[in-house]
């Protein structure tokens, strides 16, 4: 078990925690191994890719400029990009 000691302010509120060298070293390589993952993970465009998508919604504002269509809400945004693993 780690021996934790704590660092107060006037009123004893916890203010830091300090833990042995030997926990944060492994705490630390544990958050390097999961930092790694994530940039793994994490979509990557090419800049085709980019041009395409950027094209597309010019042209989408275009439509929607002549009310052929319309956009959609922030809220969905968000929404379907945590769908797709964005965010």
């Amino acid at each position: 078990m780690t021996s934790l000691q704590y660092i107060t302010d006037k009123r004893g509120r916890k203010k830091a925690v300090i833990i042995p060298i030997k926990e944060w070293e492994k705490y630390q390589k544990a958050l390097d191994l999961l930092e790694e993952k994530q940039e793994l993970e994490a979509p990557i465009f090419t800049k085709d890719e980019i041009i395409t998508n950027l094209k597309e919604a010019v042209e989408e504002v275009k439509l929607y400029r002549q009310g052929k269509i319309e956009l959609q809400t922030a809220e969905d945004f968000l929404a379907e990009l945590k769908q797709e693993g964005y965010l």
